[in-house]
């Protein structure tokens, strides 16, 4: 049986109903795209709109092979990214030795936009493509080779024509 709890509250917290128990984005294959400096995050409602305000601003850094913060709360801590296409990337996040997926996007003003796709919003087709329908619980699936995780979330990019809703933005902010 697998721990489904564990993966449905660090989803909740880090996003990304896509799973595996080992890293498939590797120190090897992480891609740094992403400027070190201060940064704003504003998370967006499930209905697609962003919170009035940011509900955190700090310092992102490049710490080994991964971006992190010495910001309390940094929402995304020990993050990896790997491009899958210009300008968009595979985010891992760990937690309680689950590895969860979503789509970033890095824009060349600095902006960076993400998404926590879901599983259940894969179409059925995909999911029998990607051999995905027998691991889902609750709308989150296990993936065991970057191959396929890579193939899935371009195809669920494709699915909703490039532009799932957005679950949050990072602004670059000035250095004072």
């Amino acid at each position: 049986m697998r721990p489904v709890l564990p993966i449905v509250v660090a989803a909740a917290f880090l996003g990304g109903c896509f799973y595996s128990t080992e890293a498939l984005v590797t120190r090897r294959a992480a891609d740094f795209p992403i400027a070190e400096g201060l940064y704003s995050h504003t998370p967006y409602h499930p209905d697609g709109r962003p919170f009035d305000r940011p509900a955190w601003t700090g310092e992102i850094e490049r710490e080994g092979w991964s971006y992190a913060s010495d910001s309390e709360s940094f929402p995304h801590q020990n993050v990896r990214l790997r491009e899958l296409s210009p300008g968009i990337y595979a985010g891992q996040t760990e937690n309680d030795g689950h590895y969860l997926y979503g789509i970033v996007w890095v824009y060349p003003d600095g902006l960076v936009s993400y998404h926590n796709p879901s599983c259940s919003d894969l179409s059925d087709v995909a999911r029998e493509r990607y051999d995905l329908i027998e691991d889902m619980t609750d709308g989150y699936c296990e993936i065991e080779r970057w191959e396929v995780l890579s193939a899935v979330l371009l195809t669920y990019l494709d699915e909703y024509g490039g532009q799932p809703r957005l679950d949050g933005v990072y602004r670059p902010l000035e250095n004072d």
